[in-house]
């Protein structure tokens, strides 16, 4: 992500904790962007509860808008280019070739809309994530038709509960290519 998106303002850190440097010297020489020893200060700071690896995305004034144990390549993704001039497409839409995919209304009080073009009928799959990465709601798995079209999200996990305010993800999935798309519930 750093090759990808350095250009336009990201800038990772990676972060040891407690380790002698003589054990992570190798890989902190590898390293192509900053890497620092920290004594505790960053880990009290983000109350961060000993799982690697941990990730936070935090914007420009220095807040955490998202973070996560373990990797989820598409939501990292998703809280990094809203923040990246030049890269975040309009904040509930998404494209990658002729795959589509919008949500609305933006933030959702009872319920949303998604409407999503397939480039040719086949397989799709489209999923709610938390902005934690967790699997939230599947939506759609199965064949869908070329073209437009419109799925419905209550605003219920797979098990019928309703979901808590916050930050989800919708990710499409269908002929090999990857669209995301973010909605904010606030009731």
């Amino acid at each position: 992500m750093f090759d990808e998106y350095g250009a336009y303002g990201f800038t990772p850190l990676a972060v040891n904790l407690w380790e002698d440097m003589s054990i992570v010297r190798t890989y902190a020489q590898s390293y192509t962007f900053p890497f620092f020893r920290d004594g505790g200060a960053a880990w009290n700071l983000y109350r961060m509860n000993g799982y690697i690896p941990l990730n936070y995305v935090v914007d420009t004034a220095g807040l955490v808008v998202g973070s996560m144990e373990g990797f989820n390549e598409t939501v990292i993704r998703s809280w990094i280019e809203p923040y990246l001039v030049g890269v975040a497409e309009e904040p509930s839409t998404a494209r990658a070739r002729d795959l589509t995919l919008e949500a609305g209304p933006n933030p959702a009080r009872t319920g949303q809309t998604v409407v999503f073009t397939m480039p040719a009928a086949g397989s799709a799959t489209l999923a709610v994530y938390s902005s934690s990465g967790e699997l939230v709601k599947t939506v759609v798995n199965g064949t869908v038709n070329a073209g437009r079209n419109t799925a419905t999200w209550n605003l219920t996990d797979n098990l019928g509960r309703t979901v808590s305010n916050g930050l989800y993800f919708y990710e499409l999935s269908a002929a090999g290519k990857r669209v995301t798309a973010k909605v904010s519930v606030f009731r």
